[in-house]
């Protein structure tokens, strides 16, 4: 029999054959997955990745995650016959007899795996555990689907608490993950963007936690769909004595990626990348280079699948991260990109380090190896490999340039796949139509506008939720003074060059730290070093307060039938750019955000407006331009007085207005002045810091 004919109609022997010896090979290889994860987390984060599985296991009122509903779906196939069962039994004292109860008749997850770096050289001490759990929806309604739901969602909550670990489990059904259909894995339907990319990465990557082995792993590579679907049928076919086919489901067939999911999925590397530059680049590269030579190379999930034979313990040659690697590099070389070449050598580098809080990696682990391996290669100077490592200690200006230049490569490999492939096309859930907002969205992430609130670092980002910062005001001059976030204690004037931002208006300071996730209610959080701050530490404490409980920490889905933003938040703050004495309104600040998470400060100076009821109408017809644009009941509104002799009846004034204006629309100027596209847009050049906003309106 020809190697041809075997491929395509396997016998019953052939088949059993092959697919044991596959799937010894793929053992051996997932068992050297799963020592990488154990390798690298702390013991407390162990325990949480060896108690997970019985978590879903059992629904049980005496463990985390328990539904109080008999028909809550759990239960995993296998599990019982799992090293999972045993560490957990052995590590709680728990015995099967006195949970039987709590344990389903029916294993209605089919499997469960752990999928993305972890496992890979790419893991790091903050790396999430994102799960696939796969279930067949024909066995379980949607009122059941939502009771599992719920289960997972307090085991997401339990192991964020509890072990301050990001936990995320996507729930998908068999014949989903078979049509490579992922409209459903995030809120806004991106994962869709991503469709068959998505599903390579999967079979890549994933770590079989529990359940059945996808047939993917134990079949021949590089099938077409017929003989793939021949094999799975001859394989089903097969003695149940020999562990099959129970032991496996089918998740589909991947010959190839379409040419029309590339643009979409490098479209959402670089939405993406606000959160993870560096991650963002290495796989944006990946998947372009999978764009221009997959019909030469093959898939690179393929080219693993080929390799697990090769399978050895304690080994890099086979680890998923290191192959991406490869072929970021190779994609940068073949075009002839130094810049690209060296910015992504950069990434790689990073990511083994432990980006976005890099260290110098144990020298007796993988990513040591990897690393000297690469540095050898690369020819590169003992101080280029010093300062990558020394990431954490750049100036955050240094860091904000690599990230724009991260940004700037990946809109560059964006517009190279779409003029090879053709636009973007519909985003499953999103008509091509609609498809102009989506993109803007993403592009005014980065860009810049006058009174726009500028994103920190992604590094920052992730060092601010555990190290205080520190708010100093600080004097240039008797006469000119700023406002600065350091991260050390100021004890002296610090200048701006070591500051992380820096702006002439506190609240200003205050929203840059709330948009950037910078402040969780501690009091560790920020501390407040003042050099003759015109502010006490206590009002300013009270800003942060009620900004931390006024701006949520997340905005809606975007709405993908709006073609521009909305205004959903506006914060007004009476007297915060300067200390006032008395009861004398002189000026007001804004802080605004809109529904695509988008955040603006304006100020606008009253000092020129003798009546203090005028001062209010200002006030309130400023707050209300930007309520004009939202939904019935959408927008909301705070006004938070600072001055040291609050007049209650200021607030009730500037109430009253904003009320008068919803109820008669009186300051509503769009009937007297002509529509412009900007018309509820910050002006298109920079303002004096005390310049009125009326003429904007």
């Amino acid at each position: 029999m020809t190697e041809n004919t075997r491929r395509n109609r396997p016998d019953l022997f052939d088949a059993r054959e092959t697919i044991l010896s596959n799937r010894r090979d793929f053992v051996t290889y997932n068992i050297t997955r799963l020592r990488e994860v154990i390798r690298h987390l702390s013991r407390k984060k162990l325990e949480l990745f060896h108690t997970i599985p019985l978590l879903l296991h059992v629904n049980s009122p005496d463990l985390p995650g328990y539904v109080d509903h008999p028909q809550t779906p759990h239960g995993i196939y296998g599990f019982f016959d799992s090293g999972f069962w045993m560490l957990a039994k052995k590590r709680l004292g728990i015995e099967i007899e006195n949970i039987r109860s709590y344990i389903s008749k029916s294993f209605l997850i089919k499997g469960i795996y752990l999928i993305g770096s972890t496992g890979t050289v790419g893991q790091t001490d903050i790396s999430p555990f994102d799960y696939w759990i796969v279930i067949d929806s024909g066995s379980v309604s949607e009122a059941h689907r939502g009771l599992l739901s719920k289960k997972l969602g307090r085991i997401e909550e339990w192991a964020k608490q509890t072990y301050d670990q990001l936990v995320t489990f996507f729930l998908l059904d068999f014949e989903q993950i078979r049509q490579s259909d992922f409209c459903g894995i995030d809120e806004e339907c991106l994962g869709a963007a991503q469709r068959s990319l998505l599903k390579e990465e999967f079979y890549r990557t994933f770590i079989l936690i529990g359940g059945q082995i996808p047939y993917w792993a134990v079949l021949p590579a590089r099938l077409k769909d017929a003989e793939y679907k021949s094999w799975v049928e001859t394989a089903s076919l097969l003695s149940e004595d020999n562990s099959l086919p129970d032991d496996y489901v089918d998740l589909g067939n991947l010959t190839a990626i379409k040419s029309e999911d590339f643009p979409d999925a490098l479209l959402w590397q670089v939405g993406n990348a606000q959160n993870d530059p560096v991650k963002s680049l290495i796989k944006a590269s990946l998947t372009t280079h999978h764009c221009f030579f997959q019909e030469k190379e093959g898939l690179l999930c393929d080219i693993i699948k080929e390799r697990f034979f090769e399978g050895r313990l304690d080994s890099c040659h086979l680890d998923p991260y290191v192959f991406a690697f490869e072929k970021a590099l190779a994609f940068y070389e073949s075009m002839d990109d130094e810049d690209g070449l060296e910015l992504v050598k950069q990434c790689i580098c990073l990511r083994l380090v432990g980006y976005p809080v890099p260290s110098e990696p144990d020298e007796n682990n993988r990513k040591a190896q990897v690393l000297r391996d690469y540095v050898d290669a690369w020819s590169w100077a003992d101080d280029q490999m010093s300062r990558l490592v020394s990431y954490g200690l750049w100036p955050e200006k240094e860091k904000l340039r690599l990230e724009k230049r991260i940004i700037d490569k990946l809109w560059f490999l964006y517009q190279l796949v779409s003029s090879s492939t053709g636009e973007s096309k519909a985003i499953k859930g999103v008509p091509i139509e609609d498809l102009s907002p989506f993109k803007r969205r993403i592009r005014n992430r980065f860009e810049k506008k006058p009174g726009k609130i500028p994103r920190c670092s992604a590094s920052l980002r992730v060092q601010g939720g555990g190290n205080a910062l520190f708010v100093a005001h600080q004097r240039e001059s008797p006469d000119v003074s700023f406002w600065a976030v350091y991260s050390s204690s100021v004890k002296s004037a610090a200048g701006k060059e070591n500051a992380h931002f820096v702006a002439p208006e506190l609240l200003r300071i205050l929203g840059w730290i709330i948009f950037n996730g910078l402040y969780e209610h501690k009091t560790f959080a920020v501390a407040l070093q003042f050099v003759q701050g015109p502010i006490s530490r206590k009002l300013t404490r009270g800003v942060l307060d009620e900004l931390f409980s006024f701006f949520p920490d997340q905005i809606p889905p975007l709405d993908h039938t709006s073609s521009d933003p909305r205004w959903l938040r506006v914060f007004v703050a009476l007297d915060t750019s300067r200390f006032a004495a008395g009861d004398t309104l002189q000026s007001v600040d804004y802080l605004v955000q809109n529904t695509w998470g988008e955040m603006f400060f304006y100020s606008l100076d009253l000092t020129h407006i003798e009546s203090n009821l005028l001062k209010c109408h200002e006030i309130a017809k400023q707050a209300w331009r930007y309520f004009q644009t939202a939904g019935p009941g959408e927008a909301s509104y705070r006004i938070y007085d600072l001055r040291t002799v609050e007049d209650a009846s200021t607030t009730r004034s500037i109430n009253s207005f904003i009320k008068s204006f919803q109820k008669t629309g009186i300051g509503d100027h769009k009937a007297q002045e002509p529509e412009r596209k900007d018309e509820l847009e910050p002006d298109e050049t920079e303002r004096a810091d005390n310049e009125p906003l009326l003429d904007l309106f």
